[in-house]
């Protein structure tokens, strides 16, 4: 699957759009540091959830910056899927 199918996915299920090669840059000097493949900044619920990343074929330091920035950070499409599975578990109503 892709990272487009990935981010539809996530907004069939009710999430904020992500977004794909997100660049991140260092914060005093403007360089780009790494571009990170598919993130949501805000959380997949801005405001409410933790800023995501999805690294698919990224190097360890590509993933350790992205968890330096505050990203929680899945490199498989199912271990993503997982975790919006268990934030739709937690809000679904009883």
């Amino acid at each position: 699957k892709s990272l487009n199918d990935l981010n539809e996915w996530a907004e069939e299920q009710g999430f904020a759009k992500g977004e794909l090669s997100h660049e991140y840059s260092d914060a005093d000097s403007g360089d780009q540091l790494a571009v990170f493949d598919l993130v949501w900044p805000d959380g997949l619920q801005p405001g409410l959830t933790e800023p995501v990343a999805v690294l698919l074929n990224e190097s360890s330091d590509v993933i350790s910056l992205a968890n330096a920035a505050g990203f929680r950070c899945f490199t498989t499409p199912a271990a993503f899927k997982r975790y919006v599975s268990s934030i739709l578990l937690v809000d679904a109503p009883l």
